[in-house]
């Protein structure tokens, strides 16, 4: 699954914005059956480089582990998701992330690719359904969380 904004501003101001580690409980708000993320806990390092981890904590109380895989600012960064405690541990082993930053037009182009791997074959087809029915309405209203983020900050320095 994969969606794209437009965010119209610099591509360092949306990349330190997007890879934040304080940034998941602003922007993924929860849609439908998944859950907000509510905090995160237990992070092993800098969140700007791979091999980190930490436990998210979703607003149902039920946890994940989540662990950067790739960071290159300000073009891309990616993550691997485990171990849920929810009903989602039986349809799936991992999740992998991805967000992809591009100039575009002034401002700048965010790509974020989602990809699920099944628990095995017999729930490929209940994994599917529920990545289109709601995971694809999860990734819009977290991307529209983005869009909104700048729409209502002020312009910040880039650099880091």
């Amino acid at each position: 699954m994969t969606r794209e904004v437009y965010v119209p501003r610099p591509i360092l101001e949306v990349f330190d914005f997007v890879s934040a580690e304080d940034v998941l409980a602003k922007i993924l708000t929860g849609y439908g059956m998944v859950p907000g993320v509510a905090s995160t806990s237990d992070v092993s390092g800098p969140w700007d480089r791979p091999g980190s981890h930490r436990i998210v904590h979703l607003a149902d109380g039920s946890t994940l582990s989540e662990g950067l895989t790739h960071y290159d600012r300000p073009s891309c960064f990616a993550y691997r998701v485990s171990d849920p405690s929810f009903a989602l541990k039986h349809l799936m082993t991992q999740a992998r992330g991805e967000f992809w930053f591009e100039p575009a037009d002034g401002g700048t182009k965010v790509e974020w690719t989602y990809t699920f791997q099944a628990r095995n074959g017999l729930v490929g087809l209940p994994l599917r359904l529920f990545v289109k029915s709601q995971w694809k309405g999860y990734m819009d209203v977290c991307a529209a969380n983005i869009v909104a983020y700048f729409a209502s900050a002020p312009a910040a320095n880039s650099g880091r």
